[in-house]
């Protein structure tokens, strides 16, 4: 191959070298590009949507989901038909103005009708005298359910710390229900009353829930429970939990199941049919009668020091009014700690804990209203510390005719969250909401505010050791009030996403991305007055607000602005500019080959006539003619110049 060919295939090769690496460094810009806004946008994008994909859901729950079911409704239609029944005896007097005996599937039910007097522990052993016994432990053993009706009242107490022990096997559980009626639990601070799940043959309390578990209900009435431990109880629903205080509107399981699937048990004597080991000794007749149906009202209770742990739930109330719960404890229940459900109104909660939780450590859900929590504790729990919902129960029209708007007027203050596995405080939905002077430390995020809330005020809370955000206001909070808190920790301090209000007067340390963001904001927000201190692209982002930001008065002094290698890369790489670099580059690389091209295309015109002669004799120099000198021409050689200076000499 001569010169003439190997010189043009050069330039082609390093054109194509540098083309390539021009393609090999557009492709590694390029990798930086997408998600690209602003070149301070931190390098995770925090787009949570109200429940994120990498939601905490606590711990499993380890029953058996199907059967448990089953028994639940099975409860449900025992309750009713006893109600029924109920008020059938009570306008016909059959049974003669004293506590009855129903025969309700595999067990017995003692109801205990309404009178002036409670009932006390002497009429439990008058009236159930072989299914209310003394054990020789001191305890004692309940195996038969009692239902206390409208205007009774079933009181156990004891100074010396009555037990009680529900029995509870894998063939049968009890449980003690009011329709209406009330319960009074008490004991001492030092013998608290006791009452729990018992199995007979293992002498211990019930730990399976798949078969059911013994449960106490307060269905309507009222409940005053002091200085009481209550334990392993409950299975599966709110209802069945282990405590539950229930409003008394016509159940749902009503709608479920036909009158004829409500008759009672045919009358034969128990014996006959459960075993003559099952049959109560003396006091009370056996009624039969048909179902008849009425109303239900409100719960109110009164707890103080309560101890609720190891249950289900550990406290399940709905449909309820003026409950005042304080200094008590749920903890190491299966699902969550305090539920506060649906219709739950002018209810306070203060100085009680809730640890070690599968779910939640205080949950209200949505259609609840008018709820303080006031100075309580929720640590270690599976999900969140502390929950409130407060959006509507429909979003239009519905079966039912669900009202649509929202709930609120509930408020957090003076309380603590730490160690949750999700959020320390978590407000999702409602309006006039407050979350006042709390201490939140060591969550993934510290509070959060989601789910088209209006009106809400973050104030004066110590949030520490998040993962990620401090405090966070997203999918369309609107009216937020978010005023001197101090926010130690986190990726970020303050987060916004589609929200808007105040930010003012807080204090951010420690953070590692930005003090306060504000991305794709709802409605006018100012950022005002805060101090700021931590490492990263900038201490206020804004420039991702898309709406109208008013930034003043921030002291950023002591933020260290530093840029990582793909945000500065973000900055300088913008698409437009990689564009325009890769045709500039392209370019230079078309105009450096041409002037090699043309370079090499100059050469002697005739250089293909010359004789070979001239060439050896060195009358024409090859590089004359465009070609190169062979490496040996040189060699015995003298320039001709100097052949014509000494031949003229």
């Amino acid at each position: 191959m001569n010169a003439q060919d190997r010189s043009p295939r050069r330039t082609r090769t390093v054109r194509g070298a540098l083309a390539g690496v021009a393609g090999l460094v557009g492709a590694a810009v390029l990798a930086f590009l997408p998600g690209i806004v602003h070149a301070d946008e931190p390098a995770v994008d925090w787009s949570y949507g109200p429940e994120d994909a990498t939601v905490v859901t606590g711990q499993p729950y380890p029953g058996d989901a199907e059967a448990e079911a089953l028994l639940v409704g099975a409860e449900d239609r025992r309750l009713v038909e006893v109600r029924s029944i109920s008020n059938a005896a009570g306008w016909t007097n059959v049974n003669q103005g004293k506590p009855y005996r129903l025969v309700t599937g595999n067990t017995y039910t003692l109801v205990l009708i309404a009178r002036e007097a409670p009932y006390t522990l002497d009429d439990l052993l008058e009236y159930a005298p072989s299914t209310f016994v003394r054990q020789p432990d001191g305890s004692y053993l309940l195996s038969e359910n009692i239902v206390v009706e409208q205007d009774a009242t079933l009181k156990l107490s004891s100074p010396d710390g009555l037990r009680l022990h529900m029995s509870s096997t894998p063939d049968a559980f009890v449980s003690i229900v009011t329709i209406g009626g009330a319960l009074e639990f008490s004991g001492t601070t030092d013998s608290p009353l006791e009452v729990t799940s018992w199995d007979p043959v293992e002498s211990e309390p019930d730990k399976e829930t798949s078969d059911g578990r013994a449960y106490i209900r307060v269905t309507g009435g009222h409940a005053s429970f002091a200085d009481v431990v209550f334990h392993d109880l409950g299975f599966w629903a709110g209802t069945t939990g282990g405590v539950s205080l229930t409003g008394t509107t016509t159940p749902d399981v009503l709608s479920d199941y036909a009158p004829q699937n409500l008759q009672a048990e045919p009358t034969q004597a128990p014996a006959e049919v459960y075993g003559s080991e099952l049959l109560p000794a003396g006091g009370v007749d056996t009624l039969s009668t048909a179902p008849d149906l009425s109303g239900y009202s409100y719960v109110s209770a009164f707890l103080r020091n309560v101890v609720s742990r190891d249950n289900a739930y550990g406290m399940f109330i709905t449909s309820a009014d003026g409950v005042d719960i304080r200094d008590s404890t749920f903890e190491h229940n299966l699902v969550d700690g305090l539920v506060l459900h649906r219709y739950v109104t002018n209810t306070i909660v203060r100085t009680s804990t809730a640890s070690d939780n599968g779910g939640d450590g205080f949950l209200l859900t949505r259609a609840t209203s008018g709820i303080s929590l006031d100075r309580v504790e929720a640590t270690d729990n599976g999900r969140n510390g502390i929950t409130l919902q407060g959006g509507p129960l429909a979003d239009g029209p519905s079966a039912t005719g669900t009202a649509v708007g929202r709930y609120g007027n509930n408020q957090v203050v003076n309380s603590e969250a730490s160690g949750n596995g999700r959020y320390g405080i978590d407000v999702m939905g409602g309006t006039k909401l407050v979350v006042d002077g709390n201490t939140v430390t060591d969550q993934r995020m510290g509070i959060v505010v989601s789910t088209d809330v209006d009106t809400v005020e973050v104030t004066d809370n110590l949030v520490t050791g998040s993962e990620e955000q401090g405090i966070a206001l997203r999918a369309g909070v609107v009216e937020a009030l978010v005023r001197g808190n101090e926010v130690d920790g986190g990726e970020i301090g303050i987060y916004l996403r589609d929200a808007g209000g105040v930010i003012d007067r807080n204090t951010v340390t420690g953070v590692t991305n930005h003090a306060v963001t504000l991305i794709d904001q709802t409605v006018a927000s100012s950022v005002t007055d805060n101090e700021v201190s931590g490492i990263g692209p900038s201490a206020i982002d804004v420039a991702r607000a898309g709406g109208d930001v008013a930034s003043s008065g921030n002291r950023v002094v002591e933020w260290q602005s530093t840029k990582p290698l793909d945000v500065v890369l973000r900055s300088i790489f913008q698409p437009l500019t990689v564009m325009w670099l890769s045709l500039g580059l392209l370019l230079l690389i078309t105009a450096l080959t041409s002037i090699g091209r043309r370079r090499a295309g100059i050469h002697h015109p005739y250089a293909n006539r010359v004789p070979m002669s001239a060439l050896t004799a060195g009358v024409v120099a090859p590089e004359a003619l465009g070609l190169q000198p062979a490496p040996w021409s040189h060699i015995g050689k003298r320039p001709r110049l100097r052949r014509e200076e000494e031949r003229s000499s």
